[in-house]
């Protein structure tokens, strides 16, 4: 509540003695002046009125004539050209509501000019001839509505082809290999049928008729349309139906051509009569020019006689002046009394305080004034001392703060709120509503609730926010606003900026996801094993049963392959898990891509240019040539992707010594696969190596390329480099350490080796498994028993007596583990020999605490040559 300047007794008085002020000298003199200057102000009114009634006059008569007309003429401007800017865009309009919608406007514009052109003087149409530009533009107008729906009609057409060709598209991409076999020309046939549908010109499109008419006779002389029937129905519909693409495509591109001719006459009508107009408007302001020098004679000689009556109070106002200089010399000493009072100076004394007239009267209440100010200091100093601590506090906190009114107006925010939001000086005003501040935000932005109490409500006509929400800007940064209402209405924002938090979240839990990921792929691949175990080694031992029966070992083989692509397939899981075990060989990259180079260019397709580095550039690796080979395959196919029009897509080699990627490594080898496609977005980069993440559309990619590109080669010792630029192409470098001159391929074992172990154990806890490795190990003469958990082999040993060696499964299930078995076998009988097998590779299990260097080791899935080498070795 605002406090009262006068208090108790001294307001009472001062009350008191302006009530009892009487006529005074001050008061005389000014009255009397008062009136003088009034009379010639009466006399100024006078003559100004009589001026200004004939000036009314002129003015009437310009108002009444010229300036309607000038105002009818231009607005019939302004609605020509409005049609002249309306009109060009009806021609590329799809939607047939947004068509009406401008030809109900355009209508109204010619309703609108009609009747103006009604309301002009005679003369005005006369000049104008409307009527005529009017008519072409309703008639051209009519005529572009009719050529809009026939070109809605024929885009309608062509998207249906269009989607009947993509369904082709589809089929032709899953049984690719199979009609780039049967049906080559069939294939080229569609290219073309898609190239028409898409063709800007007559030209390309005629191209694209007779590229079709002479790829279907071929297809039909060599009988592809008898081995692809499905396609060649799909592409002769197409191509010769009823609403053939070639023709729609042609009709849509003569109708473009005769919308762009409309256009341009309704653009010439409208500017013909716009020049009109302009001509017109300037006769019209040459009238109006006659008009004024008319009104200024008549400005002229009311002048003068304002000019005599002002010399006159001219004068009487010196005479007033100096009057006024003597109270105003009081006033000033009082003025400058009170600006030092302002100051802090309250010891000054208030000057002209005994005079009796009304600045004596006014200096007494000064006087209270100023010990009425120095209790209001008191006070005032208190809350300033409060209020800078406020603002200091305010403008120095980490988070953003803004307070918005009861209406939702920003009133007040601190640094940290701007710099958050990314706002440049300046941007932020008082009163802002957030509709206008959403808009002032750098990017697009999107809010994400995080609690069920957040909500905006009113009360009493006031909005009042509560509880809390996020802000997610396309550049990944996010921002966490708190915000509480306020008792009289509005509330207040805290503004926190979470995108380095959200950052660490997300990479731990990425890391989680692969974790879990690799254990389960690893847990997948195990198991599997286990069954190529059986399968490999029952029809391995089928195979010598059969051999005076063709057929049936023709079959076995067959089986035997098969279960040996399954392997492969383990190995390539392995290979995202990071878990597989590789068998590396010496590589030359110029040999394997030279290989390759029939398979790669027949895979990317024939708009594809493929380059190889040159012959001089012969490096080698130590890899898995054929997981390199797969990961070569796998990028150029991403490449392939990412130019569906064509492009080059080359292969590098280089070496470089002492590799900053590759610590401890002497010299790498560095295989890059360029294209020059669309590109990978920067917000994208850190993404695409994740299992499961694709660009593609759904159903056209696993999103498991370059994931398992990637464990293959840090499992080989490597390391991944990719590189994009938004339509310039990608470049994905795979280092590799150099291969020496001395790393050569292991010479082969021999099938069947000489074995020496006579009686031994297996533990294994499948059943099938076991049942397998027993009856290959009798083929060796060898005396087997099996168990199936780690309890049950140290049982059958203490009761069945030693044996020479025990094989054990390292991954038993509920059974325990092949790698505790040994070390206890080791501890009770240091007699017997222990291998272990696994469908994981070494490396995964010398972590166990528990592992002993040097231990056996026989990898799953294995053959009878495989487990013969390990028992000949023992």
């Amino acid at each position: 509540m605002a406090r009262p300047l006068l208090r108790g007794p001294r307001r009472a008085t001062l009350l008191q003695r302006l009530g009892q002020l009487g006529a005074t000298s001050i008061r005389t003199r000014l009255i009397t002046a008062f009136l003088l200057l009034f009379g010639i102000t009466l006399a100024v009114a006078v003559v100004g009125i009589a001026g200004m009634r004939a000036n009314q006059r002129a003015l009437d008569e310009y108002e009444a004539n010229v300036v309607p007309e000038i105002a009818r003429v231009l607005k019939l401007s302004e609605k020509v050209a409005q049609v002249a800017a309306v009109a060009p865009s009806m021609a590329g309009i799809d939607s047939p509501e947004l068509l009406r919608t401008d030809t109900e406007a355009l209508q109204n514009l010619l309703r609108d000019i009609r009747n103006l052109q009604i309301s002009l003087p005679q003369k005005a149409e006369e000049r104008l001839a409307a009527y005529a530009e009017l008519d072409g533009i309703d008639h051209d107008l009519t005529s572009l509505m009719v050529q809009a729906g026939e070109q809605r009609q024929l885009q309608a057409m062509l998207a249906r082809e269009r989607a009947r060709a993509d369904l082709a598209g589809d089929a032709v991409l899953r049984r690719h290999n199979d009609i780039a076999r049967n049906a080559p020309t069939l294939l080229q046939l569609w290219i073309s049928t898609v190239a028409a549908i898409q063709a800007s010109d007559a030209a390309t499109l005629g191209r694209a008729a007779a590229d079709s008419e002479a790829l279907w006779q071929t297809a039909t002389a060599r009988g592809e349309d008898l081995r692809e029937p499905a396609l060649a129905t799909t592409l002769h519909s197409l191509a010769t139906g009823p609403d053939n693409v070639f023709a729609t495509r042609h009709a849509w591109l003569v109708g473009e051509l005769r919308s762009m001719y409309l256009v341009q006459l309704i653009r010439a009508h409208a500017d013909q009569l716009d020049a009109r107009s302009a001509g017109y408007v300037e006769e019209l302001r040459q009238v109006a020019e006659k008009r004024h020098a008319q009104v200024r004679r008549v400005v002229a000689s009311s002048v003068s006689g304002l000019l005599l009556l002002a010399v006159a109070g001219v004068v009487l106002a010196l005479v007033g002046v100096a009057y006024v200089a003597r109270v105003l010399s009081k006033l000033q000493k009082m003025t400058r009394v009170l600006a030092r009072l302002a100051h802090g100076d309250t010891a000054q004394p208030i000057p002209a305080a005994e005079h009796r007239d009304e600045v004596g009267e006014l200096a007494r209440a000064f006087d209270i004034f100023r010990a009425n100010l120095l209790d209001k200091q008191k006070l005032l100093a208190g809350l300033d001392s409060q209020q800078r601590l406020l603002e200091t506090v305010f403008r120095s906190m980490n988070d953003g703060v803004s307070i918005h009114d009861g209406e939702g107006r920003l009133v007040c925010w601190n640094p940290m709120f701007q710099a958050q939001l990314g706002l440049p000086d300046g941007r932020l005003r008082q009163g802002m509503s957030l509709i206008e501040l959403r808009k002032c935000l750098a990017g697009p932005a999107h809010w994400r609730s995080v609690s069920r109490a957040t909500a905006a409500r009113t009360d009493g006509g006031r909005t009042r926010i509560a509880s809390a929400a996020e802000l997610h800007f396309n550049d990944q940064r996010i921002l966490e606003f708190h915000c509480q209402g306020m008792p009289d209405g509005g509330w207040v924002a805290v503004c926190r900026d979470l995108t380095e938090r959200r950052a660490l979240e997300a990479d731990h839990a990425q890391s989680q996801k692969m974790d879990v990921l690799g254990q389960l792929t690893g847990g997948v691949a195990h198991d599997f094993n286990n069954f190529l175990i059986t399968i490999l080694g029952n029809l391995e031992l089928l195979q010598t049963r059969l051999v005076d029966q063709p057929e049936a070992n023709a079959m076995a083989e067959l089986a035997q392959r098969a279960a040996l692509r399954a392997s492969t397939l383990t190995r390539r899981l392995l290979a995202f898990a990071r878990r597989q075990p590789l068998q590396a060989e010496r590589v030359s990259i110029q040999d394997m891509l030279a290989e390759m180079l029939d398979l790669v260019e027949y895979a990317v397709g024939p708009e594809i240019n493929v380059v190889l580095p040159p012959e001089e550039m012969d490096l080698f690796v130590q890899v898995d040539r054929g997981q390199l080979e797969n990961a070569v395959l796998n990028l150029a196919l991403n490449s392939a992707a990412a130019m569906p029009n064509g492009g080059t897509l080359s292969f590098t080699v280089a070496r470089i010594p002492h590799p900053a990627r590759l610590p401890g490594v002497d010299n790498a080898v560095v295989l890059s696969v360029r294209d020059t496609g669309s590109g990978i977005p920067a917000n994208l980069l850190d993404k695409v190596m994740e299992p499961f993440f694709t660009t593609r559309p759904q159903g056209e990619g696993s999103g498991l390329g370059l994931s398992s590109v990637y464990g293959f080669v840090k499992q080989s010792g490597g390391d991944m480099q990719l590189q994009s630029t938004v339509g310039a192409g990608t470049s994905v470098a795979l280092w590799l350490p150099q291969a020496t001159d001395c790393e050569d391929a292991p010479a082969p074992m021999p099938l069947l080796p000489a074995v020496r172990i006579k009686r031994m154990l297996v533990v294994e806890d499948d059943a099938e498994v076991r049942d397998t490795t027993l009856a290959m190990l009798s083929t060796f003469g060898v005396n087997a028993h099996g168990v199936g958990s780690a309890n049950e082999a140290q049982r059958w040993l203490a009761e069945q007596g030693p044996v020479e060696l025990v094989l054990s499964d390292i991954s038993l299930g509920r059974g325990g583990n092949g790698i505790a078995l040994a070390a206890a076998i080791a501890q009770r009988w240091p007699a017997i020999k222990v291998a272990l097998m696994s469908g994981l590779p070494l490396e995964s299990h010398r972590k166990h605490p528990a592992w002993q260097e040097g231990q056996p080791f026989l990898a799953k899935p294995f053959m009878a040559g495989d487990l013969g080498a390990l028992l000949g070795g023992m």
